[in-house]
């Protein structure tokens, strides 16, 4: 008998310790990022001014304005994990849309820049954030048909899950995950520094105690959404991303077949902004998506 409890106490002791390390992972790893900021967009030539976004759930986001003045169009900027939009694939690409005639809202993420919030989680609440964003443009006067929403890694995974059901004109996913469950399983051993056995453990703690759920983060579902609705979908990425595999991408197009997919071959994660067709590319989709697409979504629901 004495021996069975010793045995029940062990296992017990063993269950709370792998609990335990599961918590404190998930805690370290999604802590806030803060960097200093590296530019800003008078570093391409824009002026700007720094404004507030609530989120939709109420947190105080940094935001760098930068308005064209007469035009009707804006586009959402998003960065991703571990970045703000002081990032240079982000202040360069709101270069990019000024000069085609949109105003330009960057946002940093909550826990992330300047913006409130006590954790990062992986595109779940991110999509609050960029909710509240569609929502100061329409506050100023900008139809969500005339918004484009653009988003890095994290920052694309979280465009594409809010874009459903808000009529936006278009979305633009570079280097964007489809399905975050399979990616974190792959690289929680190398960035927590314990192997596979852990990952239940810092998945459930995470969404238990820190309000990450992996397994909502599922962008694929809303890209299927994306295509039954009609929004013009833009899949940016690269075989030799190496932080985000090919494959996310692939799974995009099998969920939005008829969505613009440019595959970039050599070039690292988010990095497509230094490819020369960058810009060319990007405004080619732009401007079927926002003049064509959006008076054809009218007539077919007409």
């Amino acid at each position: 008998m004495r021996a069975f409890l010793w045995a029940s106490a062990a296992a017990a002791g063993s269950i709370v310790a792998y609990l335990i390390i599961g918590y404190v992972v998930a805690a370290r790893l999604s802590a806030p990022v803060r960097q200093p900021v590296e530019r800003t967009p008078v570093d391409v030539g824009l002026d700007y001014q720094e404004v507030v976004v609530r989120s939709s759930d109420g947190l105080s986001l940094s935001a760098w304005w930068i308005e064209k003045a007469g035009s009707s169009r804006a586009v959402v900027l998003v960065h991703g994990w571990g970045g703000d939009m002081s990032d240079l694939h982000v202040v360069e690409t709101a270069l990019v849309y000024h000069q085609a005639g949109f105003s330009v809202l960057m946002l940093d993420l909550r826990a992330h820049g300047g913006s409130e919030g006590e954790r990062v989680t992986l595109g779940y609440q991110e999509v609050r954030d960029v909710r509240g964003a569609l929502s100061w443009l329409e506050e100023r006067g900008f139809s969500p048909q005339e918004v484009v929403l653009h988003g890095w890694s994290m920052g694309g995974a979280a465009v594409v899950q809010a874009a459903p059901g808000t009529d936006v004109a278009a979305v633009v996913g570079e280097a964007a995950y489809a399905d975050l469950p399979p990616l974190l399983w792959e690289r929680l051993p190398e960035a927590s520094g314990l192997p596979a056995f852990f990952n239940p453990g810092i998945f459930l703690m995470g969404r238990l105690f820190l309000g990450i759920d992996p397994w909502a983060v599922r962008p694929t579902e809303e890209a299927r959404r994306l295509s039954r609705q009609r929004v013009p979908f833009m899949i940016i990425h690269s075989p030799d991303d190496e932080v985000i595999p090919f494959e996310h991408a692939e799974s995009f197009t099998a969920a939005y077949p008829k969505a613009t997919f440019w595959e970039i071959e050599g070039y690292e994660h988010v990095a497509a902004h230094t490819h020369p067709e960058y810009r060319e590319r990007l405004l080619n989709f732009l401007d079927e998506a926002v003049t064509s697409a959006p008076e054809k979504r009218r007539r077919d629901e007409g």
